[in-house]
C-alpha cells in the first residue's frame, strides 16, 4: 500500500483521485492547499486522513510515501526536489516542469536519492498506445504524421471577459504549448525518439501567452507535423502516411480506434479496448506505483519526458516564449 498526498486541489485532482479509487494499492492519506479552509473540506471530501497547509510539514510526514503535483506548471520544478529531497516519490502533472534543464536536475535527484519521479502523461500508460506503435511497420517506410491536441479551454471566456486566470498567465508557465501541444510532443517522442530539426510558428493573446501553436519536426525520413491549441476544440486524430499505407488513430490522447489502409486497397481495422481518461489514469498510477515496487522502470518515461520538454524548449527559443520565473 503506498499512502499519497495530493498537492493541489482543482478539477485535474478530482479526476486523478476518483480514478485510483479502484487501484487497492493507492492510499489517499493528506491533501495540501494553501488555504487551509480548501484544504480540510478537500480532505474530506475525498477521504484523505489529514491535511496540510505548509509544503515543508507535508515534506517531512514520515507517513507519506509519494505525492501528486498538480500545482501551476512553475512550481513543479521547486516542488518536486522538496518532495524528493525529504525521501517521498513524485508523480508530476504535465508539463513535467518548465524546460529540460529543470526536469534533468528532478531526475538527477531522483536517482541520487533511489526514489522514482514521472510525469503524468496517461496515454503513455495505454495498452492501445504500444498497439500504435507495433503496427507502424505495416505502413512501409514512413514519409509522414500530423497529430492534433486541442481543447476549448474552460477560462478563455473569462479571458475575453477581462478576467485573466492562471492557464493564461505566461508568468505560470502556462500556454497552449505547455497544457496541449505537450500531448502531441510526448505522441510523436513515444512514437519517433527526438527529430533532428524543428521549425514552429504561434498565434498569440495580448497578453503574449500562446492560445494556438503549429510544429514541424524532421527525422532523417518524414516528417511530422503537431497542431495544438486551447481557444478552440478538435477530435485529437492523428494520421501517419507511409509509403505502403496509411494509419488513422481516432483521438492521440484516449485511442479507441485505429485502421490501416493499403496502397492496393484493403483495409485493416485493429481491435482496442474502449478505454476512457479515467482508465488512462488509473493506468498510469498504477504504473507509478510498480516503478515504486521495483516492478518497472521509468526509464523509458522519462526519456520521453525529456526529449519532448527539449523539443518544448527549442520551439519556445524560436517564438520568443519566455517563462520569467523558471528561464
Amino acid at each position: 500500500m503506498i499512502r499519497f498526498a495530493a498537492v493541489g486541489t482543482n478539477f485535474i485532482t478530482d479526476n486523478m483521485l476518483e480514478a485510483c479509487k479502484r487501484l487497492d494499492d493507492f492510499r489517499l492519506y493528506a491533501i495540501h492547499s494553501r488555504n487551509e479552509e480548501r484544504a480540510k473540506a478537500y480532505a474530506q471530501q475525498w477521504g484523505a486522513e489529514t491535511y496540510f497547509t505548509d509544503l515543508d510539514a507535508l515534506a517531512a510526514c514520515p507517513d507519506v510515501d509519494a505525492v501528486y503535483l498538480a500545482t501551476p506548471n512553475f512550481t513543479h520544478r521547486d516542488y518536486a526536489m522538496k518532495m524528493l529531497e525529504a525521501g517521498k516519490h513524485v508523480i508530476v502533472e504535465k508539463s513535467a516542469t518548465a524546460n529540460s534543464r529543470e526536469w534533468l536536475e528532478v531526475m538527477s535527484k531522483a536517482r541520487e536519492k533511489g526514489l522514482v519521479v514521472m510525469e503524468a502523461l496517461r496515454f503513455l500508460h495505454n495498452p492501445n498506445f504500444y498497439i500504435i506503435k507495433n503496427n507502424l511497420s505495416k505502413l512501409g517506410v514512413i514519409r509522414r504524421a500530423a497529430f492534433s491536441c486541442a481543447q476549448y479551454s474552460r477560462r478563455y471566456d473569462n479571458f475575453k471577459a477581462g478576467v485573466i486566470e492562471n492557464a493564461f498567465v505566461p508568468e505560470m508557465a502556462n500556454g497552449a504549448l505547455m497544457d496541449l501541444g505537450v500531448y502531441a510532443t510526448n505522441f510523436m517522442t513515444g512514437l519517433f525518439g527526438s527529430p533532428a530539426d524543428i521549425s514552429a510558428s504561434c498565434i498569440k493573446l495580448h497578453n503574449g501567452v500562446d492560445a494556438v501553436g503549429a510544429i514541424n519536426a524532421v527525422y532523417d525520413d518524414f516528417i511530422v507535423t503537431l497542431s495544438y491549441g486551447k481557444v478552440y476544440t478538435n477530435s485529437n486524430h492523428c494520421e501517419i502516411q507511409g509509403e505502403d499505407a496509411y494509419m488513422i488513430v481516432d483521438n492521440m490522447t484516449v485511442p479507441t480506434s485505429l485502421t490501416i489502409n493499403y496502397r492496393n486497397g484493403k483495409t485493416e481495422t485493429i481491435e482496442m479496448e474502449k478505454y476512457d481518461f479515467k482508465d488512462e489514469l488509473r493506468m498510469e498510477v498504477a504504473d507509478f506505483i510498480k516503478m515504486i515496487n521495483n516492478e518497472m522502470s521509468p526509464d523509458i518515461y522519462n526519456s520521453y519526458t525529456t526529449m519532448s520538454l527539449q523539443v518544448m524548449d527549442e520551439v519556445r527559443k524560436q517564438l520568443c516564449m519566455v517563462f520569467p520565473k523558471n528561464d
